[in-house]
């Protein structure tokens, strides 16, 4: 069958709990008329077309990588809203059966099912409609899911009735969590508050956060007005929640920048000295803090992230006070010119060959179902494969000559304004390997021909001075 082009059946369901059953029920009555060889099945199951884009659905992207290597007669689906929901996706998935002369059969025995077509515009309409029916549709889902959700820290779900109580194992916890909430003056006092409580409650502390600030521990959907949940028993009263949003919601926000700040500023690779595993970062919102640690089967190695920082400065600093730029210019400009000069000489007498074996081609040889296997053709194929290699040094070198200009021009900016710079940028120039053990940091430096008086040991005291 690989010579023959397939018909494919494509089902999906969004979420876990939905069943493709109903959908390879209304397409049985097709599959039931084809050849089985000739039929493949792809079901996506538990992916929301709303949420996820092509790239995320690799069962999508198996029917699309099928449809292009022309191996698709006929698409089933049970209706157009199976396939996409986004207006965009669904148009360029159009132009593409169109291009590959693909058929669309909807299985679905609802007559408000339109057939695709090549009508662009009917199908952007459709499509459109689909898109729009989608956004309800997950609108509608997430203001299910503020009402009812599928679960909730501190709460037991009855199924039958839909109503929410205290778990017991939990609310001691959770309600001494509110009050507490309720004196927080600081970031520094929130963090020890979400540490604490994150502990006893095996909740991770950024989850902890978003609770604070749900109103469904309240009772309330506060969405669209006050709307109270009858089937919530409340953890604190609105008038309570309502207060602790006042006051605290500028720690909150400080809180979460501070986080954002501290996993930002992880840019450093450093890797443990002693079992060259990359060290983990470790962030410490209520100090403010970070570093580096590794803890494996070996002495504890760590090192605080503004002393890593400074030393990597130090070391920036002195590399800089020892490079003869100058000199790595000129030597990288004159060791491309030589490298392009050959390697054009090079091209040159393959495009010459090229065109001799073009002119036999066209004018001597004759044409037979083997032409792959002949020598003539063989030899042009391996003279053009032999150009882009050289094409392709070629660029390689060129873009080397252009890092060492971007490299020398980072330095004279550092140089003149080391607050506008990025030390993390520097630090990937001039430093290929970072090694840390328990009282020294190693670092790997290219480039010495360019850095004579360069410091074997530089001693770093902790105020960033050597």
């Amino acid at each position: 069958m690989n010579n023959h082009k397939y018909q494919v059946f494509f089902r999906r369901v969004s979420t876990a709990g939905q069943d493709l059953a109903m959908q390879a029920s209304a397409d049985a009555f097709y599959r039931e008329q084809l050849d089985p060889e000739a039929i493949i099945i792809i079901d996506e199951d538990a992916t929301s077309a709303n949420k996820k884009s092509i790239g995320e659905r690799p069962e999508m992207k198996k029917l699309i990588e099928l449809i292009k290597q022309d191996k698709v007669d006929t698409l089933y689906a049970f209706d157009r809203t199976r396939l996409f929901r986004d207006y965009y996706e669904a148009m360029e998935f159009n132009d593409l059966k169109s291009e590959h002369g693909v058929k669309i059969v909807f299985t679905s025995s609802n007559n408000g099912s339109i057939e695709t077509n090549d009508n662009t515009f009917l199908e952007g309409i459709l499509n459109l409609f689909s898109d729009i029916e989608g956004k309800n549709i997950a609108r509608r889902s997430e203001e299910a899911r503020r009402k009812y959700p599928p679960k909730k820290l501190g709460y037991l779900k009855d199924k039958e009735n839909k109503k929410y109580r205290k778990d017991p194992k939990k609310h001691e916890e959770l309600n001494n969590f509110f009050n507490v909430l309720q004196v927080v003056t600081t970031v520094e006092e929130l963090g020890k508050v979400l540490k604490e409580f994150g502990r006893k409650l095996g909740c991770p502390k950024l989850r902890l956060l978003n609770t604070a600030q749900d109103p469904f521990y309240a009772g309330y959907d506060l969405s669209l007005g006050e709307n109270k949940l009858p089937h919530v028993q409340p953890y604190l009263e609105l008038d309570i929640f309502n207060y602790i949003q006042e006051t605290c919601s500028g720690i909150f926000k400080e809180y979460l920048e501070r986080v954002e700040q501290l996993e930002r500023q992880n840019t450093y690779l450093p890797v443990c000295g002693l079992c060259l595993k990359p060290l983990h970062y470790r962030s410490d919102v209520i100090n403010n803090s970070a570093f580096y640690s590794c803890s494996r089967n070996h002495p504890k190695v760590s090192i605080d992230f503004v002393d890593l920082t400074n030393i990597i400065d130090l070391v920036l600093l002195e590399i800089m006070d020892n490079l003869n730029s100058q000199k790595l210019i000129t030597d990288s400009v004159e060791r491309f010119r030589r490298i392009r000069k050959q390697i054009q000489k090079e091209i040159y007498n393959i495009d010459y060959q090229l065109t001799d074996i073009m002119d036999k081609i066209l004018l001597k040889q004759s044409y037979s179902d083997d032409w792959k296997e002949n020598e003539v053709y063989k030899k042009l194929s391996h003279l053009k494969s032999e150009k882009e290699t050289y094409l392709q040094t070629l660029n390689k070198n060129e873009r080397l000559l252009k890092d060492n200009q971007q490299l020398v021009k980072a330095v004279e900016e550092h140089i003149k304004d080391r607050s506008k710079t990025n030390p993390s940028l520097l630090a990937s120039m001039f430093i290929n390997k970072t090694s840390v053990y328990p009282n020294e940091v190693e670092m790997e430096i290219p480039m010495f021909d360019y850095l004579k008086e360069l410091q074997a040991e530089i001693i770093y005291t902790g105020d960033a001075s050597a």
